[in-house]
C-alpha cells in the first residue's frame, strides 16, 4: 500500500480534532468532601459579646449547650436553672433562652443569604423531656418556624430516593458544598449531665425514623470517632439513621488509616473536637493564623469534616478545605 499524501491525511486530523472529547471539568466537591471551621462554646459571653459576632467570623460550625429543667429551653454551661448566654433579644438583653439564640440566628441568616452551610452542635446537656413539652417535636418547631426552608434535613439528603441517611450519605448525596450556601443544618447531641434511661441520641433517632420526612434534625453519635462502626450501640434498625459522628480530634489523628476510611469513605460527617491537641499541640485559645489553618488542612487530610477548637480571635482560618488528601 502506498503512503498517504498529505491532502488526504489534512481532513483526517482536522475531523480527528473536532471529534475528540474534552475532558470532564470535576464535580465539586460535596458536603461530605470538605473540612470547615467550627467553634466550641461560642454562644458564652466570655467568648463573644453577641452570638451574631461567632456567625460574623465565618465559621461552619457553632456549639449552643441546652437545658430543659422544669419544661423550659435555657442556654448555658454550667447550671441548669437559668440561661447564661450572649444571645441577645430585641432590645439587646443578653441570657435569652434557646428561642432567642435561634432567633439570632435566623436574623444573621437573612442577612448573609449566601454564607457558607452553617452546622448548629446543639448539646441538650440533660436530655429531651418530653414529658414536660420540651422533647424533640418542640425542638424541631423552635428552628422550623424560624429558618423554615433554609434548613437541611435529612429527608434532603435522602432525596426521596435513599430510604435512610446512611444509604443516602454513602451515595454521596448530600450536595454540592457551594450549592448548600444559606442551609443550616442542626446536629443534636447527647449532653454531659444525662441520667434519662432513654438518653438523647437513642430519644431523636428513634423519632426521626418515624418522622423521616419532617424531622429537622440530624442526631450525633457522642464519642464516635471510634476504631469500627461505633453505632453498633445502637439496636439495629436505628443505625443507619446516624451519619454525623463526633470526638477528639486526637483519637481521630491516632486511627489507623483504613479506620479513618471508615468516615470519609462513607461520606458521613465526622467533628473533631479540641483540634489544637493533636501533635504537635497548639495554643488551646490564640495560635497563629498560619498554625490554625495547616490544622484544619491536617485534620481534613486525615477525613475529619469539621476541625472545631475555642479559636474565637484568631483571623482568616474559617476556610473550607480538601477532606482527605
Amino acid at each position: 500500500m502506498g503512503r498517504l499524501s498529505r491532502t488526504a491525511i489534512l481532513p483526517f486530523l482536522l475531523v480527528m480534532a473536532v471529534v475528540a472529547p474534552t475532558p470532564a471539568a470535576a464535580a465539586p466537591p460535596t458536603l461530605g468532601e470538605v473540612a470547615i471551621s467550627g467553634l466550641h462554646n461560642s454562644y458564652q459571653r466570655s467568648t463573644f459579646a453577641r452570638f451574631r459576632d461567632a456567625l460574623n467570623t465565618g465559621t461552619g460550625m457553632v456549639e449552643i449547650d441546652v437545658w430543659t429543667t422544669f419544661g423550659v429551653w435555657t442556654v448555658g454551661h454550667d447550671h441548669p436553672f437559668w440561661s447564661d448566654n450572649n444571645c441577645a433579644s430585641t432590645s439587646g438583653a443578653v441570657n435569652q433562652g434557646l428561642r432567642t439564640c435561634v432567633d439570632n440566628i435566623a436574623t444573621w441568616h437573612n442577612a448573609n443569604p449566601s454564607h457558607q452551610p452553617l452546622l448548629i452542635k446543639l448539646e441538650l446537656k440533660a436530655g429531651f423531656q418530653d414529658d414536660q413539652g420540651v422533647g424533640p417535636d418542640e425542638l424541631d418547631e423552635i428552628f422550623r418556624s424560624r429558618l423554615g426552608s433554609a434548613m437541611y434535613r435529612p429527608a434532603d439528603l435522602m432525596g426521596g430516593t435513599h430510604a435512610t441517611p446512611d444509604a443516602a450519605a454513602r451515595a454521596n448525596a448530600w450536595g454540592a458544598a457551594d450549592a448548600l450556601r444559606g442551609r443550616v443544618i442542626l446536629m443534636i447531641l447527647k449532653g454531659t449531665a444525662e441520667t434519662d434511661p432513654l438518653p438523647t441520641d437513642l430519644e431523636y433517632s428513634r423519632y426521626l425514623r418515624a418522622n423521616p420526612t419532617t424531622a429537622v434534625g440530624f442526631p450525633i453519635v457522642h464519642s464516635g470517632l471510634a476504631a469500627s462502626d461505633p453505632r453498633t450501640r445502637y439496636e439495629a434498625a436505628l443505625r443507619p439513621w446516624f451519619v454525623i459522628f463526633d470526638g477528639a480530634a486526637t483519637t481521630f489523628a491516632g486511627l489507623a488509616p483504613a479506620a479513618r476510611a471508615f468516615y470519609s469513605g462513607n461520606k458521613y460527617l465526622a467533628i473533631a473536637t479540641d483540634s489544637h491537641a493533636v501533635a504537635p499541640a497548639l495554643h488551646r485559645t490564640n495560635p497563629t493564623t498560619a498554625q490554625a489553618t495547616e490544622r484544619l488542612r491536617l485534620l481534613g487530610c486525615l477525613g475529619a469534616s469539621v476541625a472545631s477548637s475555642d479559636w474565637y480571635t484568631v483571623p482568616g482560618w474559617h476556610l473550607t478545605a480538601p477532606r482527605v488528601c
